[in-house]
């Protein structure tokens, strides 16, 4: 029974009757008769816009959405939502959104007292946002994830987004000529999608199907097809059953949902970020989870089964090829639990039956993996006592165990400056600081980019308490914990530090005696920089990383 309905058919005081008769006033107003005020309302949340390429073909999918809410009865009505891309622009603002996004859902479902919905969006930030969404507001919800744009060839080579940064210090250093870096740029983002490789948007998607909340195969198709805008028709088909049978998102996002989706993620060599955005999802949903021992677990049973860059030379069209993520969950089935509702309103075991591994050299299987461990590896030490995640499966074999002096920089303009002028060396470990939840939230990707593109690359070690890119390659350690600002040890550590690291140990430590570490850690002078706006209220509300850095870290169900 729709809100509309039980509106009608509850007692309710003469107030709320006259607000009803307000609302039915207004939706006379939209063109709408008595029939169609009857039927269930369905938000359509779209992250539109015009400025970011990950989403310019958004509006046809909300349009095929639409035609399937109206076959099966329901009222659709489009709304738009925040969407940031780190490359176009963000800077501090990009990780925020996510939760500005999740709030704004949280919003128009609420007070427009929506049956259902279904939510529209493909960029790093905007696929976590949904599945928070999804599970804070929990009515009936598929997610359309809006698939990757095509990765092109160059010179015989794939080619994309990630090869930018890399490429700018190639041209700095003489190993590559402007005019070929010109060719690069023209070439690397061909068409509208999200960026090709496993960065945080690809990963999120395939998790989001994993944890059962978009329709199967929707993370490995393009977006520039056919398929997925029969999808999304097939998606507002799919809520309206969902809203029949009341099946919601705590339905479907469950503990071992989220298990599922960090032991894929090991699997994928996915990006660094979900070990901010999973944790955000478990507690959106009211799990209460250490999702940080999950990761721990994982990655030392779950190998790598498959190489797509940066991780390998393969892209997300050849995963379709070979089959998709039902093919590489049928790898993994001993790993797995199968028997989680979805929206489907079938078992993840069931959605992958028939799923077939169609090129083992791309889906590897458990018992040939690409490599013994998982993607992401969580290292501890006196320096992180809560953990740095580092993306095992994009270290060269050289740099998996590390000794080196500390270089420690407050700004990653600075450090990148470092890195070109022969400040940085071989043998360093570079800090770059105050970049976490509370100080910033601020990015050290271009940094590792740099350094990507660099003669150093293979002997200099990067540790920051921010996040990185997704396509993050490199020793490159990333959401190191408890960040600076909050006077955790990283607070401590002066330039000629010696550091160290194993991961296969999974530590990471500063060679410092604990009465000296915590003399600096109580005489350190904090780097906080005040916000104004919006980021204001982020970095006042922000919790803690282990909670996935949500504004509320503890809900009530």
């Amino acid at each position: 029974m729709s809100n509309i309905k039980r509106k009608i058919n509850s007692d309710l005081d003469d107030r709320m009757t006259l607000d009803w008769q307000g609302t039915r006033a207004f939706f006379y107003g939209l063109g709408y008769n008595d029939a169609d005020i009857e039927k269930p309302r369905v938000g359509i949340m779209n992250t539109w816009n015009e400025i970011n390429p990950g989403h310019i073909h958004q509006r046809h999918l909300a349009d095929a959405v639409r035609e399937g809410i109206i076959e099966c009865g329901g009222l659709p009505f489009l709304f738009y939502g925040v969407n940031l891309c780190d490359c176009v622009g963000g800077g501090d603002y990009v990780l925020p959104s996510r939760d500005l996004l999740v709030n704004e859902i949280e919003l128009n479902a609420k007070a427009h007292h929506l049956d259902a919905m279904v939510l529209i969006g493909t960029c790093d930030k905007v696929v976590p946002a949904m599945l928070m969404a999804a599970g804070r507001v929990n009515i009936p919800t598929v997610i359309v994830t809006g698939g990757y744009m095509k990765t092109p060839v160059m010179d015989g080579d794939y080619v994309d987004f990630i090869d930018i940064g890399a490429s700018i210090s190639k041209v700095k250093e003489g190993k590559m000529t402007p005019e070929k870096f010109e060719e690069l740029i023209h070439t690397c983002a061909p068409c509208s999608g999200a960026c090709g490789m496993m960065g945080t948007a690809n990963t999120m998607s395939l998790l989001t199907e994993t944890i059962g909340m978009s329709l199967p195969g929707n993370a490995t198709m393009a977006a520039v097809s056919g398929e997925l805008i029969n999808l999304s028709r097939e998606a507002g088909r799919k809520v309206m059953e969902l809203w029949e049978k009341n099946i919601c998102p705590r339905d479907i996002i469950t503990e071992s949902a989220i298990t599922n989706a960090i032991r894929v993620c090991m699997a994928i060599g996915g990006s660094s970020n979900t070990i901010i955005h999973i944790p955000a999802v478990a507690t959106e949903a009211c799990l209460d989870m250490d999702c940080s021992s999950i990761y721990a677990e994982a990655s030392c049973e779950v190998p790598l089964l498959i190489g797509i860059r940066p991780n390998g030379k393969c892209c997300m069209a050849d995963f379709e090829a070979a089959g998709g993520l039902g093919a590489l969950l049928n790898e993994l089935t001993s790993k797995l639990d199968l028997t989680g509702m979805t929206v489907t309103g079938k078992t993840l075991g069931e959605n992958i039956q028939g799923c077939v591994n169609r090129n083992p050299n791309v889906i590897h299987s458990l018992a040939q993996p690409l490599d013994s461990d998982g993607g992401l590896v969580l290292c501890k030490g006196n320096l992180v006592p809560q953990g740095a995640f580092i993306k095992q499966s994009a270290v060269p074999a050289k740099l998996h165990k590390f000794r080196g002096t500390a270089k420690v920089f407050y700004d990653q303009d600075e450090a990148i400056a470092a890195l070109r002028d022969g400040r940085i060396e071989a043998g360093n470990v570079v800090f770059i600081l105050y970049q976490g939840v509370k100080a910033g939230p601020h990015t050290s990707y271009a940094f590792t980019t740099a350094l990507k593109g660099s003669h150093l690359k293979d002997d200099v070690a990067t540790v920051t308490d921010g996040r990185l890119s997704g396509a993050a390659s490199g020793a490159c350690f990333g959401y190191a914990s408890p960040e600076a600002a909050l006077r955790g040890p990283l607070c401590a550590v002066r330039d000629g530090d010696w550091v160290h690291y194993d991961i296969e140990k999974r530590e990471l430590i500063i060679e410092l005696s604990d009465e000296e570490l915590q003399r600096r850690m109580a005489e350190a002078e904090l780097r906080l920089e005040p916000k104004t706006g919006w980021l204001s209220i982020y970095q006042r509300c922000v919790g803690s990383i282990l909670k996935g850095a949500t504004l509320i870290e503890d809900y009530q169900a």
